[in-house]
């Protein structure tokens, strides 16, 4: 997750133009008084974070109305899957992994009593935010309305712990393709029953790939799992999510409607979490769903998947193809290879469902069979009666529009129902990948425009070698492969910067002037045969990286790979009074590792960081006398803090070296050992 870092700051108070470098630190202001600390290391115990976030225009505050840069990741990958009654990797396979309403997510992110470590670490390398996945499953797996206080326990000690070492936290309502059960994660086992369908067929209907039900021992098909954005399984659950009324309305459970039922248990689960996380200042919002995706809502045609937007990869049935396989009719579907310069092609094709399966439960049959989508014609031949149904209002003719009609609605009732508990946290909106966020005047009140990024070329063939990159983001929006293509260090640097700019600048013209925070930002960490990094597993290992369909994506490892840096070895004293290395099990430190300004007396302009020359560099305007009365009215408490700005510096990098603080004006402080 990409916000920026605290934890061994510098200062500097009153600047007008500052830029700070630090070959090892400069800091240069045209006029008032400039303080500039640093530190590289503490052996103090944390103190308690007493300040709550805000946010003013496009930047978030502390509470004397300095501008804070967050760092933050993702606390983790493995809280996806359950602890008990078995171990929840999904290469592994146990008959209780259908025992789905009998599962627990306890200890997921890890034990509490190994938190202050994790934490300790996590405050040493300058993180001060966590976007803490808390999956849908965990908190209501055992039946509608019943949720797991055990589970919801342990979540207010772990926050409780984490406020010890001033990290905050938002809560991320974390899923992949719907739910474990869909080869992801996220809804309860019991959303997919309510909706008709049998989890235990989707291997043998091609309704799901789901990697505890179809590994292979050996097989090492990287990122299969997005493929299920395109079966029948979690196309269908998203469309009822989102659209069930408009879409199926003669489909309902016990006589209520399927999507009222769906999102009114998600969102009433979430409530539940909130309210009993009311009293803990260091939970600073909540999210509204990770990645988001609208299943079969606004598709032009249903006789193929777009391959440009859409991964097509290994088994690859039509949407009619899926409706017939799910409805017990074999089907020859297409099998996909990895390609270049375009992702996959076709490579041959092979028979699926010979055994005539439904993927649906009982006598239900496909519930888009029933809406007449689709029927059976000429020897019960599977043909398609309206293509386009997905397109428009079946009951107006009328086009629909995904975000206006059913995603902007969701989320203005969930961040109200989250904001009625209490009015201040804030709700983290990400946007559907590749398309336009909402409009300024269609969202509840503190919204932030929370996307993610990733090199998805990376992330799918797992290799870099930094000679070539490709613009993904363009090719999916019809870009040209020859303008797509960068080459070189300074080619990635630009396809790279470009992108991330391209993303919050669309965001932020569509929503308007607020924060903006990339949710996930990474690259496989078994890139090129090792070595994203989006999160921060305690459970990573080596062999199975997160234990989550074959991602690998951890900063951390306990068992790591011999580090490649003397300085590795670090020694810090956590508040237990026991000498711990901090840095051990820490993964490509080097780059992820370094200065930034994590609360800033202006607003910044420029950042930047030359790994090779140890060099880091920020200019911001600082403060005016009107700025600073102007957050005073605002309720800030403007004092000499909010001219004072605070830059990490990892000792990772600096702590045997003398720090060179160069500043335009002010006065410079280092200070080692001094702990915010």
């Amino acid at each position: 997750m990409v916000t920026e870092n605290l934890s061994e700051p510098i200062q500097s108070q009153h600047p007008s133009s500052t830029s700070t470098s630090l070959t090892t630190l400069d800091n240069k202001t045209d006029e008032g008084q400039s303080t500039t600390e640093t530190s590289t290391g503490s052996t103090s115990p944390p103190l308690k974070s007493t300040s709550s976030l805000r946010h003013h225009g496009q930047w978030f505050k502390d509470n004397t109305g300095r501008t804070l840069l967050l760092r933050g990741v993702n606390v983790c990958g493995s809280s996806k899957l359950p602890t008990r009654p078995y171990a929840g990797s999904t290469h592994l396979y146990d008959e209780s992994f259908w025992d789905h309403t009998k599962v627990s997510f306890v200890n997921r992110p890890f034990p509490l009593d190994e938190a202050k470590c994790h934490f300790a670490r996590l405050k040493s390398w300058g993180f001060t935010l966590i976007r803490l996945l808390v999956p849908w499953e965990a908190l209501e797996h055992e039946g509608r309305g019943v949720y797991d206080e055990e589970y919801i326990t342990y979540l207010v000690a772990l926050i409780e712990l984490m406020a010890d070492y001033q990290i905050q936290c938002f809560i991320d309502p974390h899923q992949d393709t719907f739910s474990r059960f869909t080869g992801g994660s996220g809804a309860p086992g019991w959303t997919l029953e309510m909706a008709g369908l049998n989890m235990k067929a989707f291997k043998e209907t091609g309704a799901a790939y789901v990697h505890n039900t179809n590994a292979v021992p050996g097989d090492p098909l990287p990122m299969v799992w997005p493929t299920n954005y395109t079966k029948l399984a979690c196309c269908t659950m998203f469309t009822l999510f989102w659209a069930g009324d408009v879409f199926a309305p003669n489909h309902t459970f016990n006589g209520q409607s399927i999507q009222q039922l769906l999102q009114s248990s998600f969102i009433n689960a979430f409530k539940h979490l909130a309210e009993r996380l009311q009293h803990l200042k260091n939970v600073v919002g909540f999210e509204v769903m990770n990645e988001p995706h609208p299943g079969y809502v606004g598709l032009e045609t249903l006789k193929e998947f777009d391959p440009i937007v859409n991964l097509i990869f290994g088994d690859a049935p039509t949407p009619l193809q899926s409706f017939a396989l799910g409805d017990g009719i074999p089907q020859k579907v297409g099998v996909y290879i990895k390609s270049w310069p375009f992702p996959t092609k076709k490579s041959h094709s092979r028979v699926i469902n010979a055994s005539q399966t439904s993927a649906w439960l009982g006598d239900q049959s496909c519930i888009w069979k029933q809406h007449g989508v689709w029927g059976l014609k000429d020897n019960n031949k599977p043909v398609l009666l309206k293509s386009d149904y997905f397109a428009k209002d079946p009951a107006t003719g009328e086009k629909v529009d995904f975000y206006k009609d059913f995603y902007v609605p969701f989320v203005n009732k969930y961040a109200r129902t989250i904001q009625s508990v209490n009015s201040s946290l804030y709700c983290f909106v990400e946007p559907l990948a590749n398309e336009a966020m909402f409009g300024k005047d269609d969202h509840h009140h503190n919204m932030i425009f929370a996307p993610h990024w990733y090199d998805l070329n990376c992330v799918f063939y797992k290799k870099f070698d930094g000679k070539m990159t490709h613009d993904v983001q363009a090719l999916q929006n019809g870009g040209n492969v020859i303008t797509a293509t960068y080459f070189g260090q300074k080619g990635v640097k630009k396809n790279y910067s470009r992108q991330i700019k391209n993303i919050k600048e669309s965001g932020l013209d569509n929503m308007g002037i607020t924060p903006a925070l990339f949710g996930e930002v990474g690259i496989p960490m078994d890139i090129n045969d090792r070595y994203a990094l989006w999160n921060y597993d305690a459970n990573n290992d080596h062999e199975y990286g997160d234990h989550w369909n074959g991602e690998n994506f951890s900063i951390f490892s306990p068992n790591p790979s011999p580090p490649t840096v003397s300085s590795e070895n670090l020694a810090t004293m956590d508040s237990l009074d026991n000498t711990i290395n901090l840095n051990e099990g820490g993964r490509v430190l080097g780059a992820s590792l370094r200065p930034y300004a994590a609360k800033i007396a202006g607003v910044p302009e420029k950042s930047s960081f030359k790994m090779d020359q140890l060099s880091y560099t920020l200019i911001f305007r600082p403060f005016d006398d009107r700025q600073c009365q102007e957050l005073a009215s605002l309720g800030f408490d403007v004092d000499s803090m909010t001219n004072t700005t605070e830059i990490y510096v990892p000792n990772y990098h600096y702590q045997d070296l003398d720090l060179d603080i160069q500043a335009s004006h002010g006065e410079d402080m280092a200070n080692n050992g001094l702990h915010r």
